[in-house]
């Protein structure tokens, strides 16, 4: 087990959160009540901040990385509907229920009867299909107003709880993925009392004198600073009233407190953060060692977290050279030893990926099915002859030892990873050592994310997020419609590789159109056919699946999600995580 050291960011870290919770007087003169810290839940959020990012900005559609997915989620804003992912399980909230039709061009949404705003006006049908409405005005400039134009042609109310969704195309997964998913998909409804009139793109739904953000949720912001924000519980909420929740939350506050990558591991051991974002692996054991009260999913290691419908690979852009290059991207996975940089860069705590699909329940007969049809196996074969075939074959030629491009200039790849990832050393080995002049390149986060988004990359190792319980949320990744010309951004980050090809295009619109099922032999066919372009094609190279080691500390409250209790999917950026802090309970 590795030494942990500290390295500073304990004291740092000390003084920030000592001055935070210190703190009861805002820059607008309003005062906050004092409340114990053993009725305090104290959130990290899930991305990395200096300082809390656009202090007076919270409208939920206004960026990914500012509040809506650190601490909006589980505080202010509710979801339709929760997922439980580790059984596929539909759990109605503010919605109460969704049909299709039959060609799955229309889509009835019933409403939860009693859900109020925290000013005390019920949300209603008006409010949901207000929200449509507004995003699909407003595409593509708000978060996920571009999908959203993609495929609503129109919100109807049809009474005060029912809403008529007509689509552009048959959507068999729609509601699921747009509704009730709760990843990068948030659909977040806004009050049209409120909204009406702002302009979406600019208004910032901030206003702590009035109570805004106005919300469904059992808290409302407080305090708002660079150094902190407030959430304090509501006197009174709508899911009490109509019994969906026996009682109010027993957490009275919870503060997002932004912190380095740097710090978070002496933020934890010192019990400053009660949650937040995952650390690695061996730190977790080390810092368990200073606080015994730190819990995981599970309750040994070394594959201490759960899936989160992500696999981390290599992604390259397609339409830069050498990278378009078919050849040199089946060479690179060649050069791969997976098992290698499971064992070394994260210590085991991961479990490799040869196929770029998660291991959740929903997805494991389509896999199954796969490896058997494709001989997926043989992607996983590290063999450096192979490299030399298939990059001579190419017109690559070797000059010292290391090879050089068909045109006779100099190959060297930038191996682009986050800040704090381990794989990059391992992966810049591997590849020296089938004859590659590679470099590791570490970026920043946002950073690293910026250059995805812009196209300003050649091949990253980052997280692929997509299916779930169907393999069509992966592959449609690769879209052709997501090939955005260079020197344009990306239109869904998920989706940078810029590939392109009319045969996947066709495969995935049928399977679009179908309703997904590995029970289904014609569906089925659709996907093997849409997999065997990927895995020749290799727009990206699966590594692993993301298992991220998320720890719950346990010396103020219990009640997190584990193996043993996995009434919700645990990565707290994931809408689904309000109902942790609902069922959180004090243990002094």
């Amino acid at each position: 087990m590795p030494k942990f050291r500290s390295t500073g960011a304990k004291s740092a870290g000390a003084a920030v959160l000592a001055a935070v919770l210190l703190s009861t007087t805002m820059a607008y003169g309003q005062t906050v009540p004092d409340v114990p810290r053993n009725r305090t839940l104290i959130s990290q959020g899930w991305d990395y901040y200096n300082a809390v990012p656009s202090t007076e900005n919270f409208n939920p559609y206004a960026g990914v990385l500012l509040h809506q997915r650190n601490s909006l989620h589980y505080t202010v804003n509710e979801a339709l509907f929760y997922t439980n992912h580790f059984t596929n399980e539909l759990i109605p909230w503010i919605g109460e229920s969704y049909s299709y039709n039959d060609d799955y061009t229309q889509v009835t949404i019933k409403l939860r009867e009693g859900v109020r705003w925290s000013d005390g006006e019920a949300l209603d049908a008006e409010d949901v299909a207000f929200t449509f409405s507004m995003l699909k005005a407003a595409a593509p400039d708000l978060l996920f107003s571009s999908a959203i134009d993609e495929w609503v042609a129109s919100a109807e109310v049809i009474d005060p709880l029912t809403v008529k969704v007509s689509l552009t195309k048959p959507g068999p997964r729609w509601a699921t993925d747009f509704l009730a998913t709760g990843q990068s998909t948030r659909f977040v409804v806004v009050p049209q009392h409120i909204w009406e009139g702002n302009d979406p793109k600019t208004f910032n739904n901030f206003d702590l004198a009035n109570g805004w953000p106005v919300g469904t949720g059992p808290f409302k912001l407080v305090k708002s600073d660079a150094s902190s924000l407030f959430f304090d519980r509501r006197d009174e909420w709508w899911a009490q009233d109509a019994g969906l929740v026996e009682a109010m939350p027993k957490v009275e506050r919870v503060i997002y407190v932004p912190a380095t990558a740097e710090a978070m591991p002496q933020l934890y051991a010192t019990n400053q953060i009660d949650i937040g974002r995952n650390i690695q692996s061996g730190v977790f054991e080390a810092i368990r060692f200073q606080n015994p009260n730190l819990t995981a999913w599970n309750n040994e290691g070394p594959v201490w977290g759960a899936p989160n419908g992500c696999v981390v690979g290599i992604r390259f852009n397609t339409q830069r050279q050498p990278f378009d290059n078919v050849a040199l991207r089946q060479a690179i996975n060649a050069a791969i030893d997976r098992d290698q940089i499971v064992n070394l860069a994260y210590e085991g705590s991961v479990k490799k990926a040869i196929l770029p699909f998660s291991s959740y329940r929903g997805m494991l007969d389509y896999v199954d099915q796969l490896e058997k049809s494709l001989d997926v196996g043989t992607l996983d074969q590290h063999d450096l002859s192979k490299v030399d075939h298939l990059l001579q074959g190419a017109g690559f030629t070797k000059s010292a030892g290391t090879w050089v491009q068909p045109d006779g200039s100099p190959l060297q790849i930038a191996v682009q990873v986050g800040q704090g990832d381990p794989v990059g050393p391992v992966l810049v080995q591997q590849l020296k050592s089938a004859g590659f002049d590679a470099i590791v390149n570490v970026q920043q986060v946002t950073a690293q994310t910026e250059a995805l988004s812009t196209g300003n990359f050649g091949l990253s190792v980052y997280p692929h997020c997509g299916s779930l319980y169907d393999p069509w949320q992966t592959l449609e990744h690769f879209h052709s419609k997501y090939a955005a010309p260079e020197g344009q951004a990306a239109t869904n980050l998920r989706a940078v590789t810029r590939y392109g090809n009319p045969d996947l295009d066709a495969l995935l619109d049928k399977m679009e159109a179908s309703q997904p099922s590995p029970d289904n032999p014609e569906y089925m066919e659709l996907v093997e056919q849409a997999t065997a372009i990927f895995v020749r094609d290799l727009p990206e190279i699966p590594l692993f699946e993301e298992i991220q080691t998320q720890p719950f500390n346990t010396t103020y409250w219990t009640g997190y999600p584990s193996f043993d209790n996995p009434y919700v999917a645990q990565p707290l950026p994931w809408e689904g995580f309000a109902l942790v802090i609902h069922r959180l309970q004090p243990t002094q």
